[in-house]
């Protein structure tokens, strides 16, 4: 429920309209957030300092964390006390099996077939987290989840806390926002001092007062393939520091994925790799890809040969190097074939190009990181 002296944002999200109050998870809401931990006997003013948010926000109805303080908050609770769960739970979860989770369904071919093997798993891991999966008259799918906390801390944080994790991770993971069909909410509608509506990230209908905690996703969503399939991406994902305020990121395109794996095997010195070899390591079906590649308005073969012509070009102005050498470094056998294959690509002949160009001082500049980025191993 917005308060008197707020509006709604383009994202639907808060926007303070006076001085007085700043926008974002209050500081009684992080209070709540904590309580788990506190009960552990961490020191919450500790965790902050950690996360690099001012303690003085434990508590203060009148300060604030935003969406990617709230990220590097969560994520430092859970190392101090290596629980998932943030010490909601009596037996919690260490971050080692939560690694172990991730593992197991990162290698899946649909979002549905990742969120039944993460349910799976979590059944697992912990008696006391129940998570299951119902049909909702053939609309969509109704993932139900049942937190059994410790006394002393708000449950209603927990699922709250949980929700974003699962709405933003799973948006990550299909490279897109999920389009949730609601929220099903058991406690009553929490009210902020600030205003903050803390579910208006959702960006779907929120029932509360409902028999269960729930979210509902639509069916077109189960079908679509995970655009991330690594720990290291996951890793990378929380380094970045998304806001979990916003809207969820839509990850690499199919261009950017085609190009990363390309890039991989330019460095090894493989550099005409077949779309064949690149669709294994996406793992996705030739024909899929090339569709892919088509929707975003670009070929496999246009991409692998701008890579290739893109490095050639590093060459010819950040280096000294003979322009038939740097032809065999990009891998052509003959320099004829190489002469031809870059006239093709920038117009004109490898000589003429560095000619051009080797007093340009700003595409030197660009030559020179891309050659430290991607030169070959």
């Amino acid at each position: 429920m917005l308060g008197a002296n707020w509006s709604c944002g383009a994202l639907g999200r808060p926007q303070a309209c006076g001085p007085q109050q700043a926008p974002g998870l209050g500081g009684k809401a992080v209070a709540r957030l904590l309580q788990g931990a506190v009960l552990r006997g961490a020191e919450p003013a500790e965790i902050l300092r950690d996360a690099a948010i001012d303690p003085l926000v434990f508590g203060d109805a009148s300060r604030a964390i935003d969406g990617r303080e709230l990220v590097r908050l969560m994520r430092q609770i859970q190392i101090a006390l290596d629980d998932v769960y943030l010490g909601f739970l009596p037996q919690g979860c260490r971050l080692a099996l939560e690694t172990e989770r991730l593992l197991s369904f990162l290698h899946c071919t649909s979002f549905g077939e990742a969120l039944r093997v993460s349910i799976r798993f979590t059944q697992a891991m912990s008696v006391d987290v129940g998570l299951g999966i119902t049909e909702e008259h053939g609309a969509g799918l109704q993932h139900i989840c049942r937190y059994h906390t410790i006394d002393g801390v708000d449950r209603a944080m927990l699922v709250w806390i949980r929700f974003v994790w699962i709405y933003q991770f799973f948006s990550w993971l299909i490279g897109r926002p999920l389009a949730l069909r609601g929220l099903s909410i058991q406690g009553p509608r929490p009210v902020h001092e600030n205003g903050f509506d803390p579910f208006a990230l959702f960006r779907c209908p929120v029932e509360f007062d409902a028999s269960v905690d729930a979210l509902s996703y639509d069916f077109n969503d189960l079908t679509v393939r995970p655009v991330h399939s690594s720990i290291k991406e996951y890793e990378d994902y929380y380094a970045s520091q998304p806001d979990w305020f916003g809207v969820p990121s839509g990850g690499r395109s199919w261009r950017e994925r085609t190009q990363q794996v390309l890039i991989d095997f330019q460095k090894a010195g493989m550099w005409s790799a077949p779309i064949e070899a690149v669709a294994a390591r996406l793992r996705t079906r030739v024909r899929r890809l090339r569709n892919d590649l088509s929707q975003e308005g670009e070929s496999f073969q246009d991409i692998r040969t701008r890579l290739r012509g893109e490095l050639a070009a590093a060459y010819l102005l950040a280096s000294d190097m003979p322009i038939t050498e740097i032809g065999f470094t990009v891998g052509f056998s003959e320099p004829g074939s190489f002469s031809r294959h870059f006239c093709a690509w920038a117009g004109m002949a490898p000589s003429a190009y560095r000619n051009e160009y080797m007093s340009d001082a700003d595409r030197i500049a660009e030559a020179t990181a891309l050659l430290n980025e991607r030169r070959v191993s």
